[in-house]
């Protein structure tokens, strides 16, 4: 048995006990997929789209890859093909409602993720 075994987030109560800590978060990946304003991008004619993924934990809370500002916010297809709706555990370490901005009152927990991987039981 490694010595450094993570602790495992399922539910909210474990990531606000785990806030700010290095994790396994167990639950569904979802992700949602937009064409951005081309405004926003600062590239004319863009014709990507933008994709956000969050864990859902079984008690219905929502954990973003990253915080939504940030550029790896935004997952590469490829993964989303292959978690998409599937149960997955991520490593990484977690922040429980951390406001987006300072004095932002839009919160949002998420995960800096270094390891996705499908969950197996």
């Amino acid at each position: 048995m490694p010595t450094n075994k993570l602790e495992i987030v399922k539910k909210r109560v474990d990531l606000i006990r785990l806030n700010g800590q290095r994790v396994k978060l167990i639950g569904r990946y979802t992700s949602k997929t937009w064409k951005p304003n081309p405004q926003s991008t600062g590239i004319p004619d863009f014709q990507g789209l933008y994709t956000k993924s969050q864990i859902v934990l079984e008690d219905d809370t929502k954990v973003s890859i990253f915080p939504s500002g940030n550029k790896p916010s935004l997952r590469p297809p490829d993964e989303v093909e292959n978690y998409n709706h599937q149960i997955v555990e991520a490593i990484g370490v977690v922040q429980f409602e951390a406001p987006l901005a300072p004095n932002s009152q839009t919160r949002e927990s998420f995960i800096d993720l270094e390891q996705l991987r499908l969950y197996l039981e």
